[in-house]
């Protein structure tokens, strides 16, 4: 008897509603397990491998209003090469398994110097204790383009050794930005030259004056899988390839100093790096450049030199 009243008892209380009340938290299904990388494909892809924006289809070309109004904006910083003075600070490092092991840190006063023509030449000398510079002139430039040169990315003369397209606007931390992707037409030799390099340029979409650009050597993806293929197929001796690994570059220029409607670079990045896999890479050094304490003057005849427009 005492069985069958526990049995009614079960069976009544299954058959009440649930009590009233919040209902508990639904549990999310658990993510299916990652499948295990191959030694290949371990660790992320280095954004510097890789094309720097995925390729949407977008025709390469710039509307002939656009292509004359970035012009300009070149032209103006002609003009500015020779109008300012600045400190550079420069930072290397050299990696060794990822991690930096060596550090240097170098101050320069540096200016810019107009030849004949558009071209320009960076000028730097040695800072001492107090500041004031030394009378040699110091030769370190990196195996990338100076700073300023880039505010020439869409001059006139530059226009026909560039394929350029749009790929839209953004806001970009405070400013509003419209994205131009470029490709140099000529190969990749010493990294001096942008014509040698291609990447994309976030520029002002007021006054059409640079806010970053992030630039790899032309055609560098493929390059480095050429190289690479080279490297795997070269010589081995007990588990080791005796041909180098290929190397590659980025870099990296910010402008966020601002003076009558243009902008100045502020820091260079230059990067290099070895491919450890064909989507892997590890940097070989690192070096930063800050440009600061930028000083203005004029040029034109009717200034006396080295009067400072504060």
């Amino acid at each position: 008897m005492l069985k069958l009243i526990l049995a009614l008892s079960v069976a009544l209380l299954a058959a009440l509603p649930p009590p009233e009340g919040p209902e508990p938290p639904m549990v999310p299904p658990a993510p299916p397990p990652r499948e295990t990388p191959s030694d290949d494909d371990k660790g992320e892809t280095d954004p510097a491998y890789m094309t720097l924006l995925t390729d949407d289809g977008t025709p390469w070309g710039l509307q002939p209003e656009m292509a004359g109004k970035l012009a300009a904006v070149a032209d103006t910083y002609l003009e500015y090469a020779v109008r300012f003075t600045c400190t550079e600070s420069v930072r290397r490092a050299k990696f060794s398994d990822g991690e930096a092991k060596k550090e240097t840190v170098k101050r320069y006063g540096y200016l810019l110097e107009r030849g004949d023509g558009r071209a320009i030449a960076e000028y730097r000398q040695k800072l001492r204790g107090d500041g004031s510079v030394t009378d040699n002139a110091v030769d370190d430039a990196e195996a990338f383009p100076p700073a300023y040169a880039w505010v020439f990315l869409f001059e006139r003369g530059n226009q026909s050794f560039f394929a350029y397209r749009e790929r839209g606007d953004r806001f970009e931390g405070y400013d509003w930005v419209r994205i131009f992707e470029f490709k140099g037409a000529v190969p990749y030799t010493d990294g001096r030259d942008i014509r040698q390099w291609d990447g994309v340029v976030l520029v002002d979409a007021t006054t059409l004056t640079p806010v970053e650009i992030r630039a790899e050597p032309s055609r560098q993806a493929e390059r480095l899988k050429m190289l690479f293929d080279r490297w795997s197929q070269s010589f081995n001796i007990v588990g080791f390839r005796t041909g180098p690994k290929p190397e590659g570059f980025s870099g990296r220029v910010v402008f966020q100093n601002r003076r009558d409607k243009l902008t100045f670079p502020t820091e260079l990045r230059y990067t290099s790096f070895r491919a450890v896999s064909p989507k892997r890479t590890e940097p070989t050094t690192a070096s930063t450049r800050e440009y600061s304490g930028y000083r203005f003057f004029e040029t034109g005849t009717k200034e006396r030199p080295g009067d400072v427009i504060r």
